[in-house]
């Protein structure tokens, strides 16, 4: 049996990180956290996950900067960048593709959406079960 993904779960709130941790290890996902964008860049490059979600509004260094930097780095550059955001507006998604990210879903998420974008985006990268 393969091991599962390890997912990177970047977000200022424990409470949406909790929420993803139930989503996320009932599948049995190895989960890693940071709660902000410059933890979340040096475990991205440390931990080497199979995927990211992002969250975009966050102190210091929003997930946009966030992903623009993973995606200009050799070694984070490959690994899809899912965001998840209370802001869903056309410009939002545009700005989410312009940096290279995969996917985007919008808070509050239902877990079957989370875990078929996870799914698919796992699948891509041929990481998922």
């Amino acid at each position: 049996m393969m091991a599962k993904a390890k997912i990177l779960l970047i977000d200022d709130h424990r409470s949406v990180l909790r929420l993803l941790e139930a989503i996320l290890t009932l599948k049995g996902y190895a989960l890693l956290y940071a709660e902000s964008g410059q933890q979340g860049m040096a475990l991205a490059r440390q931990e080497q996950p199979d995927l990211i979600l992002l969250d975009v509004m966050m102190p210091e260094i929003d997930g946009f900067k966030v992903c623009q930097y993973l995606k200009g780095q050799p070694e984070t550059a490959h690994i899809p960048v899912v965001f998840l955001s209370a802001r869903g507006a056309a410009d939002d998604l545009e700005a989410g593709r312009r940096v290279g990210a995969q996917g985007f879903l919008t808070k509050p998420f239902l877990a079957g959406e989370v875990l078929a974008m996870v799914e698919r985006q796992l699948a891509r990268c041929g990481e998922g079960q």
